[in-house]
């Protein structure tokens, strides 16, 4: 029943993405790629992300990248079925940690299964390599997720691509934060004297990864002034309130707070512009 109230929703947002990355100014004072031209305009691409601030880094990606992003996310958030159809249709699928139960782990390569025809449509997937997330502001030990679909790729003879990025934050639980997203070098499958070794491979492949993304976190953030964020929150302040208050209540203690507030603003702040537009009808 709830899917199917947000549905209209999620649909528009899909559709008006653009519209989105407007409200991220809202919620950002900046943000900053450096070497966006590493991500190939085209072809099977495979993301390999840090992870430091929950299902908001996915956001942040499939609302400032140009491509298309199918994200890999934690499979205990697809429980519910209206929130399953729900990040379906925002192109999340599920994988399962360990921790999570034994029995859904074999769901995982029904996930795989999906990526493989991703790429063999010339898709691009984002992978969290670190598999975790604890608002960590240096990298977490790898897993092996990310090395796996890249050697069943390569051996099936797809020309994938894998690139490196690394995302830092200047905060986690507020808004007007400052975003990194640096880009680091193409990992190929010419890289490797042989894909087809399993677990050397698996090393050697993590070993150079990692060495890519502990280049790639930054916390040395622009100092740039933006004022049409510190206009904008004037303006716009009881949506901020509200997400600031509502997030905080329901996030306690957990990762969430800026995937939850920023969900709200996506929501809250149309339809507060229109009650505004409302209202000036009304009484200008």
């Amino acid at each position: 029943m709830l899917y199917l109230i947000l549905r209209p929703y999620v649909r528009i947002i899909l559709h008006f993405f653009a519209n989105v990355r407007i409200i991220l100014h809202f919620f950002a004072k900046n943000w900053t790629y450096t070497n966006i031209q590493n991500i190939p305009k085209s072809g099977p691409v495979l993301l390999a992300s840090t992870h430091p601030n929950s299902f908001f880094d996915a956001m942040f990606l499939a609302v400032t990248l140009r491509r298309r992003i199918w994200s890999l996310a934690r499979g205990d958030a697809f429980r519910k079925n209206w929130v399953k159809r729900l990040l379906t249709s925002l192109y999340m699928m599920p994988v399962h940690r360990l921790s999570e139960g034994k029995e859904h782990l074999g769901d995982n390569d029904d996930t795989f299964n999906k990526c493989y025809e991703l790429f063999q449509k010339n898709e691009m997937v984002l992978i969290f390599s670190e598999g975790l997330c604890t608002n960590q502001t240096e990298l977490l030990p790898l897993k092996k997720g990310t090395a796996r679909l890249a050697q069943k790729v390569w051996q099936d003879g797809i020309d994938l691509k894998v690139v490196p990025l690394g995302l830092t934050y200047d905060s986690f639980d507020k808004f007007g934060k400052k975003i990194n997203a640096n880009v680091g070098q193409v990992i190929q499958k010419t890289d490797f004297e042989e894909v087809s070794s399993g677990g050397l491979f698996l090393k050697n492949f993590n070993q150079k990864l990692e060495t890519q993304l502990k280049s790639l976190i930054s916390h040395q953030f622009s100092a740039n002034t933006n004022l049409i964020y510190y206009l904008a929150y004037i303006f716009n302040f009881p949506v901020y309130a509200l997400c600031t208050a509502v997030s905080r209540k329901l996030t306690k203690g957990t990762v969430f707070f800026d995937s939850i507030a920023f969900a709200l603003m996506i929501f809250l702040l149309p339809i507060y512009w229109v009650l505004l537009v409302v209202i000036l009808c009304i009484f200008v």
